[in-house]
């Protein structure tokens, strides 16, 4: 139940950090893990929120930045 709650909160703050403004996945990873985590856990994270629509990149281009999407929006507010 503690590995559940500790992702929960590394979510929710992937999402906030997003929230605020699109930020690079190198730039993401660094204010999160700051705050909390460690690179394994925002990579499982990370990997998770993009592959379930949760967030995206904004353009096309290899070094896009990351936004939240509406799904995104609505897990946060969940949270």
């Amino acid at each position: 139940m503690r590995r559940l709650h500790e992702r929960l909160h590394l979510a929710k703050t992937v999402l906030k950090e997003l929230s605020r403004q699109m930020l690079s996945r190198t730039e993401l990873e660094k204010r999160t893990v700051k705050k909390l985590g460690t690179h394994a856990a925002f990579e499982g994270i990370f990997r998770y929120l993009v592959q379930n629509g949760y967030i995206q990149k904004s353009e096309q281009k290899h070094r896009a930045p990351y936004a939240i999407t509406d799904k995104g929006v609505k897990l946060l507010e969940g949270l």
